[in-house]
């Protein structure tokens, strides 16, 4: 049984994981977890990934819900589940009453009536389906409001805007002869149809494209009325004609784990973030910034900031002797033109002594999202700003892209004729903050370095500084607050980066994108929540060091080294490998669960040292 002191070394946090129910009717699987479906199989196969009923808030926060009067009745060939949500904010309280249903005949049903105590305004109030990102390129038949039928497709590259609107129901096939059907209702105070819309989460780094209730496009925040029960309902229906087997793994047993040839890719240099504030940061950080030894350091040079020109001289300090490259990513001040931000800029870097190594440019105004078919600020152009900086910054690349999310580059993408590099961040914790959904980012990775070359080829592509917890809110005016240390969606801290999670995140990361052609790979920051110190964490322990601090030092110390292919690694894996100079082979693993995972090695693997037998929850092993 797992105590108080196993959950803080391995989540951060004293915060208990939710129970989950196992629910199963016939070939229908699925897990019951905080009154959300989780992983719904027919067959094995996965069909969708989650359906959740949540409500948002003004700044899209998720308002946590509480369960009661659950009542499960589980049979062979089907279930029936009844529970209580009950919702709390300063406005009043929403409360809901739902059944969950499903039969081995092939019906799956997800029903939620729910009724507000007083006005309630809320962005989003109701369900949201979740289909997996193996999805993509797949045929989708459309049913609008209407009843018109549309023949689309779940798009390859990661869509800027929604790729599906006006829904009334979905159907495609997650693998050839299983096809399935999802019929979505709902009662809307704004909109008589009640109509659905989808949305590419690939360019938030989510690993599911989403469906969701109400439209972005009517007005929002919208007002539930008080004391009228609203319903909404989600129908999946599935024609099996194949008989899959109900489960691959028993009928094949894992293969052994053994290394391959040179796969021709390179561990890319690894950088960190240096967000504002450098000159205010403890000694422990600096120090623990400076035995990195990371390639680059990423800083965010804001010329509104009155203390810029202290952080300027922390930087040139700080580097001065070292071989470590800086970038400077300027926010601009929005009433000024591109010249006079691009000159301001190089004013202070003069300065200060700061020489840069690269520089990237861009308005405070895009660091918020707008959707594509919004009135954009008029502020200067990507393409504006980079011809500004080549005219000054003469020694150094000149790049562009977003200080956020691949979704507000995926919605304004500058020239790529103009750049010499491209990049963005991501962070795993804005929609779903849960310890599998985080964690399943990790497979959006490879899908959105593919867009970045289908629209940016041949541009270098530098991805990061990505953490857990986000530096800013582009969607809403604040983070999350976070007093409690808990898993919160958009919360300025995320307790798993001081533990054992935040460890094994940092090498999948890696691992997921070092086939990608990444130029430069940032995580993580130089101080404050996503920093090297554990600064909440009540230990006993010497060093204060995060584990994925020092998850980070180990890609710094492979940074340029050829990599080897891994063969037969369980997904619940992660790993690198690479020949080190006495011909030897090393690789990194990372266990991606809470749980213990036997490693099965073939008889003639080269590496030299005895391989481990298992790894533990979250393990991060160095071989």
């Amino acid at each position: 049984m797992r105590t108080n002191q196993d959950s803080l070394d391995l989540f951060g946090t004293y915060q208990v994981v939710p129970h989950v129910e196992f629910l199963t009717a016939g070939a229908w699987s699925c897990e019951l977890k905080e009154g959300q479906l989780k992983n719904i199989r027919w067959n094995d196969v996965e069909v969708i990934r989650g359906i959740s009923y949540l409500f948002r808030d003004r700044d899209w926060g998720t308002v946590p819900a509480e369960i009661t009067d659950k009542k499960i009745c589980c049979k062979t060939r089907r279930f029936d589940v009844k529970f209580q949500l009950r919702m709390k904010t300063s406005q009043g309280t929403l409360t809901c009453s739902a059944r969950l249903f499903a039969s081995d005949e092939g019906l799956l049903e997800f029903e939620v009536r729910a009724m507000a105590s007083d006005e309630m305004l809320t962005n989003r109030c109701g369900f949201v389906v979740l289909h997996p990102a193996a999805a993509a390129g797949c045929p989708l038949t459309v049913e609008h409001t209407n009843g018109q039928l549309e023949d689309s497709i779940f798009p390859l590259e990661i869509s800027p805007s929604q790729p599906v609107f006006d829904i009334r129901s979905l159907k495609y096939q997650p693998v050839i002869g299983l096809e399935l059907n999802v019929f979505l209702e709902a009662q809307l105070p704004h909109d008589s149809s009640g109509k659905y819309e989808m949305e590419d989460q690939r360019n938030w780094s989510d690993a599911s494209f989403k469906t969701y209730v109400a439209s972005l496009l009517d007005p929002w925040p919208y007002c539930l009325p008080s004391e009228v029960e609203l319903t909404q309902r989600v129908s999946l229906r599935v024609n099996d004609s194949v008989c899959r087997a109900t489960n691959l793994e028993a009928t094949n047993p894992q293969r052994a784990i053994t290394f391959g040839s040179k796969t021709g890719y390179r561990m890319p240099a690894i950088g960190v973030g240096i967000p504002p504030g450098l000159h205010k940061a403890k000694k422990v950080e600096l120090s623990a910034l400076i035995d990195l030894n990371a390639n680059w350091w990423i800083a965010e040079l804001d010329l509104d900031d009155p203390e810029l020109f202290e952080d300027i001289q922390a930087l040139v300090k700080l580097s001065s002797g070292k071989s470590v490259k800086v970038q400077g990513d300027f926010i601009c001040v929005n009433h000024m033109s591109a010249n006079q931000a691009v000159n301001l800029a190089a004013e202070l870097c003069k300065k200060g002594q700061l020489e840069l190594d690269a520089v990237r440019f861009l308005p405070a105004a895009l660091l918020k999202s707008f959707q594509p078919g919004d009135q954009w600020p008029d502020v200067p152009s990507h393409e504006e700003l980079v011809c500004a900086a080549r005219t000054v910054f003469l020694s150094a690349k000149i790049g562009s892209g977003a200080y956020t999310s691949f979704t507000e580059l995926n919605r304004r993408r500058p020239s790529p004729s103009t750049l010499d590099f491209i990049g963005h961040l991501t962070c795993p914790i804005i929609h779903a903050p849960d310890d599998v959904s985080v964690m399943q980012t990790i497979e959006a990775l490879p899908h959105i370095a593919r867009s970045i070359r289908k629209f940016f080829p041949n541009v270098p592509y530098r991805l990061g500084p990505s953490t857990l917890a986000p530096r800013r809110n582009p969607y809403g005016n604040v983070t999350t607050e976070n007093l409690a240390n808990e898993r919160i969606a958009l919360a300025a801290i995320d307790p798993r980066h001081q533990a054992a999670y935040g460890a094994a995140w940092v090498i999948a990361y890696a691992a997921a994108v070092v086939d990608q052609n990444v130029d430069v790979l940032s995580l993580l920051e130089s101080h404050g929540p996503n920093g090297p110190i554990a600064t909440n964490l009540p230990t006993d322990k010497t060093d204060m060091t995060v584990p994925a601090w020092h998850a980070l030092g180990l890609l710094a110390s492979v940074a340029g080294q050829e990599l080897l292919a891994i063969k037969n690694l369980p997904p619940q894996l992660a790993g690198l490998a690479w020949l080190a100079e006495d011909g030897t082979t090393r690789c990194l693993l990372a266990n991606l669960t809470d749980s213990e995972l036997p490693l099965n090695w073939a008889a003639d693997s080269s590496v030299t040292q005895q391989l481990p037998s298992k790894l533990k929850p979250f393990e991060v092993m160095n071989i």
